[in-house]
């Protein structure tokens, strides 16, 4: 039977960023964004399920028989820290794990901006991190985190759907708690962080009503939030916000989102000219323009207002690119494929 230490070694060896392991195939590992096959066999059923139970606790078992799904992070002794979903299809178990670097990454490595960094010396206010699967956005907020917890004082709590990245108290105190483990919800868990004195929280992911509203009263209460969500652009994550909400409920949180917002940052990693990774990054900013568009429930005006506050430091994600392009760090063929306005940007690159 294939050794779940041996399948994970080698994927580090590889330098890969995932590895896929499905009951009828080879285990594959994606390397700069491509699947490529492994030298070990073709898994059978009771394979994959062994792999599983080598890594999880009896807990752990009885959840995922439970709910036919687990997310989970795990360390594994001289081969590194792996976040993994494990879930059910057609009988057999598949498990997709992604590789996390055992050291916090350097905010400059990560290619971010500095109106980006300097989000970390606010006291309040709400930043998300956004982007597509892959996209890196846990480890930029993990960065962002450890430049905070290296350069000031502060009490910081992070609430994770699982814990990636492990934190050591520096100059803050920092506390982390897994939800479904620690606490059992997010909204359960910023409820206990009012008693706790936080100055800074992460909130791992928000994709339900009710996390919304306990983020929103949390910074109303004068506290730094950092979050993410799956979204592409600054007018796809506040859309995707006010969807959640209906009638006098999305008017109120119109406006109290305007006023709790600090800025929102998308993500994405396209193919390289040099064979790496590289980062385009859209950002918006909060300025009066945002906040009346935010406030009215129009975020179609902010991709507008973005290209036109350039000077203020905010970017759309098809500038990124193209200046990526510009500098000859990617192909033009791979900055239209990860544009969320291809047709505008296709037309910037014509003579």
């Amino acid at each position: 039977m294939i050794s779940v230490r041996d399948l994970l070694g080698y994927a580090v060896s590889k330098e890969a960023s995932d590895i896929h392991v499905s009951a009828g195939a080879v285990p594959k590992l994606r390397i700069h964004g491509e699947l490529i096959d492994t030298y070990f066999p073709r898994l059978s059923p009771s394979d994959t399920l062994g792999l599983l139970l080598g890594l999880i606790s009896q807990e752990q078992r009885e959840r995922f028989e439970r709910e036919g799904e687990i997310d989970m992070s795990v360390s594994v002794e001289d081969v590194g820290r792996f976040r993994i979903n494990a879930y059910k299809q057609r009988g057999a178990i598949t498990l997709a794990f992604r590789v996390v670097s055992p050291t916090l990454p350097d905010p400059m490595e990560l290619g971010l901006p500095p109106q980006v960094l300097s989000l970390t010396e606010r006291r309040r206010g709400l930043v998300f991190v956004t982007g597509p699967s892959g996209s890196g956005r846990s480890t930029v907020i993990a960065a962002l985190i450890d430049r905070i917890n290296a350069a000031r004082a502060c009490n910081i709590i992070t609430l994770e759907d699982p814990i990636e990245y492990l934190h050591e108290s520096r100059l803050s105190v920092i506390n982390q708690r897994e939800i479904g483990l620690d606490v059992s919800s997010y909204e359960a868990g910023l409820s206990s962080c009012l008693k706790e004195d936080p100055d800074v929280i992460y909130v791992s992911d928000l994709s339900r009503a009710e996390d919304v509203m306990a983020v929103l009263r949390t910074v109303e209460t004068g506290r730094l939030v950092f979050s993410s969500m799956y979204t592409s652009s600054a007018e796809d994550t506040i859309r995707r916000i006010l969807e959640l909400f209906e009638g006098n409920a999305r008017q109120s949180v119109q406006m109290r989102l305007s006023r709790a917002l600090l800025a929102v940052v998308s993500r994405k990693l396209l193919n390289g000219t040099d064979g790496g990774r590289i980062p385009a990054h859209e950002i918006l900013l909060m300025n009066k323009e945002v906040r009346d568009a935010i406030s009215c429930g129009e975020p179609e005006r902010l991709p507008s207002i973005i290209k036109d506050s350039a000077e203020e430091g905010m970017c759309l994600m098809e500038d990124s690119l193209l200046r990526l392009v510009q500098e000859g760090r990617t192909e033009a063929e791979e900055a239209l494929l990860s544009a969320n306005d291809p047709e505008a940007l296709e037309k910037e690159f014509m003579p």
